[in-house]
């Protein structure tokens, strides 16, 4: 897969593959922009699934954001990017926490999105992921940087691999994480925490949201709620996979190759 490096708009952007664009946004990461570097094998699986019908614009956020900037304005630097970039409404798929921004852009600026594709995410955060990313949020405001890195590397695999994981983070933190990458994250967690689709315009585009019934941080009930905000969603539920695994289910994957693929005006 042949990858390259660019700015759109202010956030860095990898971009591969070729055919109608699709704007992708990275879940909640540590570190800002799409760099080579610990994440950047992350970066570019992201990517893979989907270029070979679309050229992929994956963007990650920018670094540098300002302590208490908001979801609206996460979403308006979005929508200015886009509106700079292409001429047209583009697909947009949004991941996790790239999701919510996803929910926001889509809401709040219509004439930028075509269809919106989401994965693993929700109208809100649940109350358990709510409570882990103001503790990750807390620890980096404190300075606690090995143990934000812990209790972020900890949430994540199944339970048999938390706590090794949490060790191993808090041991690597330093050579892997920057302190500036790390309050970048506690800005946009911050601002997540506020989200709530239910207080925003109608989303009008065409809507996909796929999702894992074993998701630790939305259950069930969130994402219902989620598709019954969004007069055209379709939800399709994975009952065996979770946050992170959805993506590996093949018929996920087709699913929302689908959605992409189908010329709806």
């Amino acid at each position: 897969m042949d990858v390259r490096e660019i700015s759109l708009g202010n956030f860095p952007c990898l971009v591969a593959g070729s055919g109608p664009p699709l704007v992708s946004l990275a879940g909640l990461a540590p570190e800002a922009g799409v760099s080579a570097g610990s994440l950047r094998r992350m970066h570019e699986s992201a990517i893979r699934p989907w270029v070979p019908e679309r050229e992929v614009f994956y963007l990650n956020r920018r670094p540098g954001l300002p302590r208490g900037m908001t979801m609206a304005e996460l979403a308006a630097e979005h929508a200015e990017a886009l509106r700079e970039t292409f001429d047209e409404p583009v697909d947009v798929l949004g991941a996790s926490t790239g999701g919510s921004i996803a929910q926001q852009l889509a809401a709040e600026h219509p004439d930028v999105v075509r269809r919106l594709a989401l994965v693993s995410t929700a109208c809100r955060l649940g109350p358990g992921a709510k409570l882990l990313q103001r503790q990750m949020a807390a620890r980096v405001r404190a300075g606690a940087l090995r143990q934000a890195a812990a209790v972020m590397a900890g949430a994540v695999p199944p339970p048999a691999f938390r706590l090794p994981a949490a060790c191993l983070a808090w041991l690597l933190a330093p050579r892997l994480f920057s302190e500036s990458g790390l309050r970048d994250m506690a800005t946009t967690i911050e601002a997540e925490d506020e989200f709530d689709l239910a207080r925003l315009p109608s989303v009008r585009a065409p809507t996909l949201l796929v999702v894992g019934g074993r998701d630790r941080f939305y259950d069930a009930e969130l994402f219902e709620q989620t598709a019954r905000l969004i007069p055209e969603c379709v939800l399709k539920m994975h009952p065996e996979r979770g946050h992170i695994t959805v993506l590996t289910d093949p018929r996920a994957v087709a699913q929302i190759r689908g959605f992409l693929s189908h010329d709806k005006n």
